[in-house]
């Protein structure tokens, strides 16, 4: 961990107007949950996961019955059930507290950041917490039908009574068009963007930090290692290591140097 770079990260988020994160699976790894293209990645250790992934949305599409027994009994969905926010989350939290973070945008889909504090947060893959109808849009709470998953029985939308899947989205699946509207927006208007724990190789979700790059934005890394945007120099710098150790430096260091302005 740089000290210099722990600053210079500091220093410019705090005279950034506009600072928009950008988050993926390596910011949940500290909570427990394993990202899919690592080293020890769901994926890596078991490529049949990732063929079955292709085929989920269809099922949903084909016979929704079938998609709600299994759409739950992931032992990735078990995971994230009990998973908590680690001190990364807590510092993306407290710098929108601060007013220095306008949003979050995530890939993640386990509600971590909301779990931590932040209020501003655009799902981009979605939430295991929310279902969604495809059909009209509407989102609702999955606490709301926990009856009807309990009995597996298939969720209908209260709005236009078609089918309702998990918010999340699968391969194969379009984004929804105001998350991705919403997230878009953000990387276009942002003038720093914090990128925490993504590799930044899966589109549109890659797209992002690239957009906020030719609109002009800082775009600074905080990954185990180095990235495509690294090497593409998206990234003007960044620092290596753990999110959870370097992040409250950040907030730390913020708020040292937010003192020593008053």
């Amino acid at each position: 961990m740089d000290p210099g770079l722990i600053r210079r990260c500091a220093a410019d988020l705090l005279n950034a107007k506009h600072a928009v994160a950008f988050t993926g699976a390596g910011i949940s790894t500290e909570s427990g949950i394993p990202d899919f293209r690592g080293p020890s990645g769901i994926w890596t250790r078991d490529p049949e996961a990732e063929r079955r992934s292709y085929e989920i949305f269809g099922k949903f599409l084909e016979t929704p019955r079938e998609y709600w027994e299994e759409a739950l009994k992931s032992p990735f969905y078990e995971m994230i059930e009990r998973a908590k926010p680690n001190l990364a989350h807590y510092a993306l939290a407290e710098l929108e507290e601060m007013g220095i973070l306008k949003a979050i945008i995530t890939q993640n889909i386990d509600g971590l950041h909301q779990k931590a504090g932040s209020k501003n947060v655009l799902e981009f893959h979605g939430s295991i917490y929310k279902l969604r109808c495809i059909y009209c849009g509407c989102r609702f709470p999955r606490s709301e039908f926990e009856e009807e998953i309990r009995e597996k029985k298939v969720p209908l939308c209260r709005k236009c009574r078609s089918p309702l899947k998990v918010d999340v989205v699968y391969f194969t699946e379009p984004i929804p068009s105001d998350v991705y509207e919403l997230s878009f927006s953000e990387a276009m208007k942002c003038d720093l963007m914090l990128v925490c724990g993504t590799s930044a190789v899966v589109y549109p979700a890659a797209e992002l930090p690239r957009v906020a790059k030719r609109r002009g934005a800082m775009v600074v890394e905080v990954n185990f290692e180095e990235t495509s945007l690294t090497r593409e120099r998206v990234s003007d710098y960044i620092l290596k290591g753990k999110a959870g150790e370097i992040l409250p430096k950040i907030v730390e260091v913020v708020k040292e140097l937010r003192k020593k302005s008053f």
